[in-house]
Parts: C-alpha cells; structure tokens; sequence
C-alpha cells in the first residue's frame, strides 16, 4: 500500500536534528537522504490496498529519521500513523516530539495527585510549556527554572500566563530552595544536565525521582552521593524515540494521543510559540532556530513563487 501525503502542518526543526545531520545521532540519516525528524501531513491520495487512511487524514511518522523537510512524500501506510482531527496545523505539525515528552514524563515514573509539585529546568523549551500546561490541566503545580538574561521578568509573566505556579532564575538558587522546603517535589525533570542537576536534586523530597531526558548543556551530569543516597532518589532516564518504537500502535500511545489532542482542541494546551517558515528560508531558519522554534510550512513554500521551479 502506497500513500501519496502532503505536508499541509509542515516541519519543525529540533536539537536532535542537528545531532542527526552532525551524525551524532542514534537514528542516523541514510545518504542521499532528506532530513527532519517531526512534522505532519495531510493525505491526498490512496492506493488501493490502502485499508486504514483516507484522503484528508492527518498523519504524522511511525519513528524517527523519516526526513519531514519535504513537501511531498510517497509512503507506505505502515510508516505512518494518523492524528487526531481538528487541530491546527502547529498542534498537528509538532505533536510528536514535545507534548508526547511531557506526557510521557508525566505519566510514566511518579503517581501525581492534583496538589503534587513538580519542579523543571528547561521551562520555556517546547517540553518546558507543555510540561506546565499539562500540569495545570491535571491540578498538578508546577516549580519552573529559566536562565538569566535581561528580560527574565517578562519570561517568568509568559510562563505564569500557561500555569506556572512558581519560576526561578538560575541564579535563585537559595530562594528556590527555601521555597521547596514548604512547596516540596516529588518529581524532577532535567534537560538541562550538567552541575545544574544538583539545583534539582536539593530541592527534590524523601523518596523522589528525577528524570533526566536532555543534556543541552553539553557537560556531565553531576550526582552527589548524599543526595542520591540519603533522600533516596531515583534516578530515571527518557527518550521519546525508544518510547515510541516500543509502544508504537499501542493502547499506551493511542490514549496520550487522544488525551493531548483533546487539550489542544479545547485550548488547555497551545503550541510552542514559533515561526513560520518557507523551505526557501531554510538558512534563516537554521540560523535563527536556537532563538525561537522554527518551522517549515509546505503551504508557503508551494505558494512561493519559486516553487513554480521545482519539479
């Protein structure tokens, strides 16, 4: 069975596709071959073995390295799997990475009742928002790190707006750990790594988890002993990609499937903030894509004057 599909949501860029094209990436990219890793698609056509697509369905890849900077894509049905309907074509095109990675993180290594605290670096990524919003949706609170820079009050308002309970600067270290004395979490989420792990690890209760499912600072994660041993911490590890290859078509993902288009649907969860763009702007997106999400939009491209071109 062959489907013909469209990329009407597009394509977003990700930390892990650069890793992908570096070749520092699990999933590595068969050359000659196109990149990107999420984004979404609408179908335009069916062969006629096709038995559970039609056109107009929403469809996103099975795995990772299907190579989403395109706008056009003949597939196999079994290589992709189909969305939700209703949502925008952001919610669509970068449902697969960030939401899943929330939910996941959520779902899978503490029981949270509403009330729970759970504390985050990270908070203003694609993950980071989600992670909040989700929260807010469940009752869950939520204690959220940011970087320093000049307009942390105004970034610290944005992710109040979403749900955040309470946010702290890097730099906060003594104000957010008094804070956590009386608001303490039981669950950690760390994409950052490094020796800001530890910031999370003090802040952590008796018998907690910390999950760690990034390392965007590049450097060893450090993990005191005392901390570790002594408040019985365990330590737990993520990665969407190893999740979604093991749980593929399952009831698992068809329910975080359901559950996160119902919130985009009902506007309890909204996409990352971002920008769109043409494939033709690709080095501007490139360039600009560790400031703000960038993401490829096939629409505008095919409207772009210089599509006439393409063949």
């Amino acid at each position: 069975a062959v489907v013909p599909t469209q990329s009407t949501g597009g394509a977003a860029i990700n930390p892990s596709d650069y890793n992908q094209v570096e070749g520092k990436y699990p999933v590595p990219i068969d050359l000659p071959g196109v990149g990107g890793n999420e984004g979404s698609a609408k179908v335009v056509e069916v062969g006629e073995s096709v038995k559970n697509l039609k056109v107009g369905d929403t469809v996103i890849p099975k795995v990772a390295g299907f190579g989403t900077w395109t706008t056009h894509k003949v597939v196999c049905e079994t290589e992709v799997k189909k969305l939700p309907s209703g949502l925008s074509v952001a919610a669509s095109a970068m449902f697969a990475v960030n939401p899943c990675t929330a939910y996941r993180l959520l779902q899978d290594y503490r029981s949270l009742s509403p009330g729970d605290w759970v504390i985050q670096n990270g908070a203003t990524s694609g993950v980071g928002r989600a992670v909040i919003q989700m929260c807010r949706a469940w009752g869950v609170r939520t204690i959220n790190i940011i970087r320093d820079q000049d307009n942390a009050a105004e970034v610290a308002e944005d992710l109040s707006a979403i749900g955040a309970d309470a946010v702290f600067t890097v730099s906060q270290r003594k104000e957010m750990e008094e804070f956590c004395r009386s608001n303490t979490p039981l669950l950690a989420l760390n994409m950052v790594g490094g020796r800001e792990t530890v910031s999370l690890l003090k802040c952590l209760g008796q018998g907690s988890n910390l999950v760690t499912y990034g390392a965007m600072s590049n450097s060893p994660m450090t993990v005191p002993f005392g901390l570790m041993v002594f408040k019985d911490i365990t330590l737990n590890n993520f990665w969407m990609t190893r999740w979604t290859r093991q749980h593929a078509d399952s009831p698992a993902e068809r329910e975080m499937f359901e559950q996160i288009g119902t919130w985009y649907r009902s506007g309890e969860l909204v996409p990352t903030p971002h920008q769109e763009r043409s494939f033709f702007e690709y080095e501007d997106a490139f360039r600009d894509a560790f400031r703000v999400k960038q993401l490829f939009v096939a629409d505008r491209t095919l409207g772009d004057s210089r599509a006439e071109n393409l063949q």
